[in-house]
């Protein structure tokens, strides 16, 4: 056999992340065998991953309690950083309060699936052809822009942000304009002040809406008041969301990532189509 045809026939490979070597990781290897794929398992190491596959091959990571240890959470930031580094794509198969776990440090935007035990094994491997067809596309770091008068706020924005997410902060609206008429097509998001002096966040806003460049950047508004008439005429403005400037870390990341994982979903149907 020459080279040429020894490259042809060579399976596509997945890794299966695992603590240890459980039968359900064994069944789900035979069933990847089955299906014509080379699946290779490896320990909650990056190295190994990236020794085992290519960036365009898919993980699978089978989640246990060891997720839960100091260990289990290093390897989950090291996945994390790997994926939006790397584009890198992970489908988990776990319970929900693993699942719920992990996705507090792995964005969902680069968790392709996420199956619960027993695993649908028709439709694992349906996931797995999609990544592999280029159907699903690659996890990356979101552009955010915030805009907002309070530079301490927009200080501690960017600390909870910016592993996470690409940041850029403006500390008004005329600044964020002019960046924008040079920097739109980078941009995923607009965090926007609703309350500013000299042009506030309505202003902003129209003005984005208004210009062909920028009228299709979706828009959460931020609000410092938790009042009912406020939240009302912002929401009438029909921005993406809202999001009170009191809310935690936690909160605000869950937010930011629903909306991503959305975004994607429609992506993914727009391609289909």
């Amino acid at each position: 056999m020459d080279f040429f045809n020894s490259n042809a026939l060579e399976k596509s490979k997945v890794a299966i992340v695992s603590a240890k070597e459980s039968f359900s990781v064994m069944g789900i290897k035979k069933k990847l065998q089955e299906a014509g794929y080379d699946g290779i398992s490896v320990r909650p190491r990056v190295s190994q991953i990236v020794d085992a596959i290519d960036e365009k091959e898919p993980i699978i990571f089978y989640l246990d309690d060891s997720i839960f240890t100091p260990t289990g959470e290093d390897f989950l930031s090291d996945l994390k950083d790997l994926c939006l580094e790397q584009q890198r794509q992970v489908i988990l198969v776990g319970e929900k309060a693993e699942f719920n776990h992990a996705i507090e440090i792995i964005p969902e935007s680069a968790i392709v699936k996420w199956f619960a035990r027993p695993v649908d094994m028709d439709a694992l491997i349906e996931t797995i052809e999609s990544v592999l067809n280029g159907e699903i596309a690659p996890a990356r770091k979101h552009h955010i822009l915030i805009i907002d008068d309070d530079v301490t706020y927009l200080r501690m924005m960017n600390e909870w942000m910016k592993e996470r997410y690409q940041v850029t902060i403006m500390d008004s609206g005329s600044k964020a304009i002019h960046w924008l008429m040079e920097n739109s097509d980078s941009v995923d998001l607009v965090l926007l002040d609703y309350e500013m002096p000299s042009m506030d966040g309505p202003t902003v806003f129209h003005m984005l809406k208004s210009d062909h460049n920028t009228r299709n950047i979706p828009v959460m508004f931020l609000t410092g008041k938790n009042d009912r008439d406020l939240v009302v005429k912002a929401v009438d403005m029909r921005p993406e969301d809202y999001i009170l400037k009191s809310v935690d870390k936690k909160t605000l990341t869950s937010k930011l990532e629903d909306f991503f994982r959305r975004d994607r979903w429609v992506e993914r149907a727009s391609f289909v189509e």
